[in-house]
């Protein structure tokens, strides 16, 4: 088995898995979700760094896009807590 069918294959159970566990505590926030599985991705894909160097810079183009992501859902939640107060 190559590594780019592990890689899949690992985000793929990863998501499942993190996707299975929210669902089972009850969490219906969509933006918990979003922000678990991009850290689930991210955690994922620090773990396949031996990817070809064309492989990892598009990997890692798109965990920059969804760092930003991350960043500004937690920017939106601390603007809420800061004007709630």
């Amino acid at each position: 088995m190559r590594i780019y069918n592990k890689y899949i294959i690992s985000l793929i159970l990863a998501a499942s898995a993190v996707n299975t566990l929210l669902a089972a505590v009850g969490q219906n926030d969509l933006e918990v979700y979003f922000v678990v599985n991009i850290l689930a991705y991210l955690v994922v894909t620090l773990l396949y760094v031996y990817l070809n160097p064309r492989a990892k810079k598009a990997l890692n183009t798109i965990g920059a896009v969804l760092f930003g992501g991350f960043l500004v859902i937690v920017s939106i939640k601390v603007i809420e807590i800061v004007a709630g107060r």
